[in-house]
C-alpha cells in the first residue's frame, strides 16, 4: 500500500543548540515534484524517486540522480517498451551509478506494475518479468540489494502469504519465497511501500497493523512480532545495528504520527520512546558510524513547524536545525556525520534537494584525575580527554579550590575538607553542549597524612591480562576497579591481605584501583591488556 507523506557512576546530560549547514541543490525535477524516496550509495552517487505533489496526487515516474555529490543532478523518467502509464514509484534502490531498481505500482486500474531495472544509469529501463506481481491484490512494496546480484523484494499478501522473491543474478531471475517460510498475515494486513530497514543480512519490514516482519537470511525465512505500543497502525522500522532500532508511527489517522518505539533485541519487544522536541514524521535516518545520532525530516502535527531535527540519544531528545525550520523536507539519507541529503519540492524548475555539509558530532566530555584519593589539603590535577572539536569547557569542583574553571586543563585543585566530592565537566561544540558528572570521584581523607592507609601494597602483574594479584601488609576491606569515566566496573568486599582478581571481562585500557583499608585508602593505576 502507498505510504502517506507527512556509588561511583557517570551522569551525562544533554543541552543542544545548533548551526545547520545545508546547501540547496537543483534536482532538475519539474515543478511540484517532491522527493519520495532516496538511495545514497556513497558520497558521490545518490538516486532519488519523485512523486507528484499536486492535489490530488497523480502518477509519477520521474527520478533524479547525481554522480558528483549533488553538484549536478540529472532527472529522468522510467519508460520501457511495455509501457508504464499510470505507474508510481514504491521506492528506488541503487548499488552504483549505473545499476538501480524501481518497484512500481499502479495509480488506478490495471497497469503493468512490477520491478523495473536499469544497468546504464537510467538511459533504459526494463521490467523484470520473473517477479510478476500480476495478482490484483498485490504489488511490489519494498526491495533491497546487497550487491549487484543478491536481492529481495516484497509485495502484499496473496493466497494467505506475503508475495516475496529473492534473486542471485540482479533480478534477471526472481525466485518465489515459499509460503511456508513466512508467518501468515493478519486479516486485512499488508505492507507499505518503502517501509523496510536492512542491517547486514537482516531485513525488517513494517505493516499497516503495527507488526514487524524479520528475516536474518536475506529474505528467505521470516518471523513476525507486534510492536505493542503501535498495534493496528502503519509503522516503519529504522535499525542502526542488528539489535537496536526505532519504529515510527507513520499512520496519519493515529492522531499522533511521529511517535517512536525502541527495540534493543532485534525487534522482538518494543518500548515507546518519550520524546522531547519537534516530532517530525516524514523520514528518518541513522548516521552511520555514530553511536546514537539520528536525523529526522518533515513536520510536527502539534507545533505546525517543518524542517530538520537531530538526536544524539537514540530519539529521546530532538533538536531543530534552526536554518531549516519553515522549509518542507521530505525523504532523507546519510552517508556519515558530514554528508547527507534531504529532499524537498522543486519550484520553478529549481531546488528540490538539500545537501548537508557539516560535522554532526556531539561533544563528548571526558577527563581523568592525577589521584582520586588524597589527604586533607592535598591537590589534584585534571586532564581533559574530551572529543576533538570541543570549543569550550566549564569545570565544577565540588569541595575544591578553585571551585570552577573554564580552562581546557584547569590548574591544580586543592581540597581542604574531608569527604567524597563530585567533579563536573560541560563541553561545548558548534552543536551545543553535553555534561559529564563523576559522582564521589575525589575522596579526601582526614586531618593528617596517616588518614591515608600506610599499608604496604604490591599489585602484579601490571599490565594485567586475566588475573591481578594484590598483596598487602594489612587486610583489605574493599576493592574497586574504576574506569576513566568514573564508573566502578568491579566492586568486591574482602577481609584478607592476599587477593586474586579476575580481570578477563574488562576491556583493554587504564583503570584506577582503589583499596579500602581500616585506616584509609590506597589508590593505584593498572593497565588491562
Amino acid at each position: 500500500m502507498k505510504k502517506i507523506l507527512l556509588s561511583i557512576f557517570a551522569i551525562v546530560a544533554i543541552v543542544i543548540s545548533t548551526q545547520a549547514q545545508w546547501i540547496e541543490q537543483n534536482s532538475n525535477l519539474a515543478d511540484s515534484r517532491g522527493i519520495d524516496y532516496m538511495s545514497a550509495v556513497d558520497a558521490s552517487v545518490v538516486w532519488a524517486a519523485a512523486y507528484d505533489g499536486t492535489t490530488p496526487a497523480n502518477s509519477c515516474r520521474d527520478y533524479t540522480k547525481t554522480i558528483d555529490g549533488g553538484t549536478t543532478w540529472v532527472a529522468g523518467t522510467v519508460t520501457t517498451a511495455t509501457g508504464t502509464t499510470g505507474l508510481k514509484f514504491a521506492m528506488i534502490e541503487a548499488v552504483d551509478a549505473n545499476k538501480a531498481w524501481a518497484p512500481m505500482f499502479r495509480a488506478s486500474g490495471s497497469k503493468p506494475m512490477g520491478i523495473y531495472a536499469t544497468t546504464d544509469g537510467g538511459t533504459t529501463w526494463a521490467k523484470q518479468e520473473t517477479a510478476p506481481f500480476t495478482n490484483s491484490a498485490s504489488f511490489p512494496n519494498c526491495l533491497h540489494f546487497w550487491d549487484a546480484n543478491t536481492g529481495w523484494c516484497m509485495g502484499d499478501p496473496i493466497s494467505g502469504k506475503f508475495e516475496m522473491y529473492t534473486t542471485t543474478d540482479g533480478g534477471t531471475t526472481w525466485t518465489a519465497v515459499p509460503g511456508a517460510n513466512s508467518p501468515t498475515p493478519l486479516s486485512g494486513e499488508w505492507g507499505i511501500v518503502g517501509y523496510k530497514s536492512v542491517v547486514g543480512d537482516i531485513v525488517w519490514f513494517g505493516t499497516n497493523l503495527g507488526r514487524i516482519y524479520k528475516s536474518v537470511d536475506k529474505g528467505l525465512n521470516w518471523t513476525v512480532a507486534s510492536c505493542t505500543p503501535f498495534e493496528g497502525i502503519y509503522i516503519k522500522p529504522f535499525f542502526k545495528d542488528e539489535t537496536t532500532g526505532l519504529i515510527m508511527d507513520l499512520d496519519a489517522t493515529s492522531g499522533s504520527p511521529g511517535r517512536l518505539a525502541k527495540t534493543s533485541d532485534g525487534g522482538a519487544t518494543f518500548t515507546e520512546v518519550i520524546q522531547t522536541g519537534n516530532v517530525f514524521n516524514n523520514d528518518m535516518a541513522f548516521i552511520p558510524g555514530s553511536e546514537s545520532t539520528w536525523v529526522r525530516t518533515g513536520a510536527d502535527a502539534a507545533s505546525g513547524l517543518a524542517g530538520v531535527t537531530y538526536s544524539f540519544d537514540d530519539g529521546e531528545t530532538w533538536i531543530d536545525m534552526a536554518a531549516t525550520i519553515g522549509l518542507q523536507f521530505l525523504a532523507t539519507d546519510f552517508i556519515d556525520d558530514s554528508t547527507g541529503w534531504a529532499g524537498a519540492f522543486a519550484n520553478s524548475g529549481a531546488g528540490g534537494m538539500y545537501k548537508f555539509d557539516g560535522n554532526l558530532v556531539a561533544p563528548v566530555p571526558d577527563f581523568e584525575a592525577s589521584d582520586t584519593a588524597i589527604v586533607l589539603g592535598g591537590q589534584v590535577t585534571f586532564t581533559n580527554l574530551s572529543s576533538p572539536g570541543t570549543t569550550s569547557f566549564q569545570w565544577t569542583f565540588e569541595g575544591g579550590i578553585p571551585a570552577t574553571s573554564t580552562a581546557e586543563n584547569p590548574p591544580a585543585i586543592t581540597y581542604n575538607n574531608s569527604g567524597a566530592f563530585n567533579v563536573t565537566l560541560k563541553a561545548t561544540n558548534e552543536w551545543g553542549d553535553m555534561t559529564l558528572v563523576k559522582t564521589d570521584y575525589i575522596y579526601v581523607g582526614g586531618t593528617g597524612i596517616n588518614d591515608l592507609s600506610q599499608a604496604s601494597v604490591k599489585v602484579y602483574p601490571n599490565p594485567v591480562v586475566d588475573q591481578l594479584n594484590i598483596e598487602s601488609s594489612v587486610n583489605i576491606q574493599e576493592i574497586r576497579i574504576i574506569n576513566l569515566v568514573g564508573q566502578a566496573v568491579l566492586i568486591q568486599n574482602s577481609d584478607a591481605n592476599i587477593m586474586t582478581i579476575n580481570t578477563s571481562d574488562l576491556k583493554s585500557g587504564i583503570y584506577n584501583l582503589k583499596l579500602k583499608m581500616a585506616d584509609g585508602y590506597i589508590n593505584k593505576k593498572i593497565v588491562v591488556n
